[in-house]
């Protein structure tokens, strides 16, 4: 019985990694810079807020309402593809 459940277990992690690698874009927006480039799952994704998304942003979020409403491009990159770009400079 202990075999049969560690059996159902690594299938389901399987399908749950499958299913978060399959939701990564590799052909999306990659930004010129990012100041908060994060990697999970096997994924870069930059969490920069901005004031609008690029047009190329597949998948643009509002991450704040008030005062001023700002937006987050939640487009992942297959890590083993893309490196992070580099920092923003600051004007």
């Amino acid at each position: 019985m202990k075999n049969n459940t560690l059996v159902v277990v690594l299938v389901l992690q399987a399908i749950l990694v499958m299913g978060i690698v399959a939701v990564v874009n590799a052909d999306g927006y990659v930004p010129k810079c990012c100041d908060n480039c994060n990697s999970f799952s096997g994924a870069l994704v930059c969490d920069d807020t901005m004031d609008k998304c690029h047009p190329k942003c597949g998948n643009c979020v509002v991450v704040q309402e008030h005062p001023v409403k700002k937006y987050r491009c939640a487009d992942a990159q297959a890590a083993g593809f893309v490196p992070c770009p580099p920092p923003c400079k600051k004007h």
